[in-house]
């Protein structure tokens, strides 16, 4: 899949977004200018493009060292940016190295485009990441947020001021004094062929939250492997219909808008979508049904609400489109789900 077809979700941007407030740089002018959905502080569980979000970061925060701007935002993100279940599946486990699996599962969920393995290096298991952004100038700040999530992880289970080993980025930007004073403890590497962290094994063995728990037996980590794990690819009416859903509040994105974002013609895009058995009016429909859907099952909303935020000027308009697709009004909908 193209690289610019990578999604994220708006959280982690927001993460960004509050220390940029923090300093006082102008992000409601900076985000009016963007190619961003205007409305991502408000909707931080929708996916927006990848190499769009971290190219408006590169343009808003260049006032600031990047490497900094990433270590301060996924500080931030460590406690803001997981859902209660993302939470759960984590803190289920009662191991390092089953915490660490847990949490490779949802960054590969989170973000298509990472591949990530695990790989023993003497008395060290390193975990490794590609990502598409590699060669990006400011992928730093992906990097810096696989890091911290990962570096929480294993202080869940060890000591809140726990260090890794190594922190390698393939970022050729050098780190400025913060950011050894934050890791006093890691050999910090830049310009690295692959991104990668460093944990002792000793670390990834403790266990947590059982009665009477000891170290797991080194064996448990045997099924580690050195190949590279990852999502399936996105399908591209699947990744569509994620990419355009928070931009429906102002109304249905133009595929001209789409095609600047992903960096596909509109020609191509069209023809693929054919092959694929759709079209772009059909990707925005089935966007707005589901962004519907998922607005209707929240009993706060009113059916009126539901329709404002889907860009809809006039409610009935909403409920004739809502009706024309699933065969029921809006709150016919909301009656059967209750």
């Amino acid at each position: 899949m193209d690289q610019r077809l990578g999604l994220v979700r708006a959280a982690y941007l927001n993460d960004f977004v509050a220390i940029l407030r923090d300093v006082g740089v102008p992000v409601d002018r900076f985000m009016a200018e963007s190619s961003l959905p205007q409305n991502i502080e408000e909707m931080p569980q929708m996916q927006i493009s990848t190499p769009t979000a971290v190219d408006w970061l590169a343009k808003v925060g260049n006032d600031i060292n990047p490497m900094e701007l990433g270590l301060l935002a996924s500080v931030y993100a460590t406690s803001s940016s997981l859902f209660p279940l993302q939470q759960t599946v984590i803190t289920s486990a009662h191991s390092g190295i089953k915490r660490l699996e847990a949490l490779i599962g949802l960054m590969l969920y989170e973000d298509r485009t990472l591949k990530i393995r695990i790989r023993q290096k003497a008395d060290s298991y390193c975990v490794d990441i590609q990502s598409p952004l590699k060669n990006h100038r400011y992928n730093c700040f992906q990097e810096w947020l696989c890091f911290q999530a990962i570096i929480a992880i294993i202080r869940s289970v060890t000591d809140p001021a726990w260090c890794p080993s190594e922190l390698s980025f393939s970022s050729h930007i050098r780190p400025p004094e913060v950011i050894y004073n934050a890791y006093p403890n890691t050999r910090i590497f830049c310009a690295q062929p692959r991104t990668s962290i460093t944990i002792p094994t000793s670390d990834l063995l403790k266990t947590y939250g059982k009665v009477g728990a000891t170290a797991l037996d080194p064996q448990t980590l045997i099924k580690v492997t050195n190949v590279y794990h990852e999502a399936a690819a996105w399908e591209l009416p699947s990744y569509l219909r994620a990419l355009v859903k928070p931009y429906l509040t102002d109304g249905p994105i133009k595929i001209d808008s789409v095609s600047e974002i992903t960096g596909i013609s509109t020609r191509t895009l069209q023809r693929n979508l054919k092959e694929n058995g759709s079209s772009y009016s059909q990707i925005i429909q089935e966007a707005r049904f589901e962004l519907a859907c998922s607005h209707l099952n929240n009993q706060n909303m009113k059916v009126i609400d539901v329709a404002i935020a889907l860009g809809y000027e006039n409610p009935q308009h909403f409920s004739r489109a809502f009706r024309r697709f699933a065969g029921i009004t809006p709150s016919e909908y909301r009656t059967q789900i209750l």
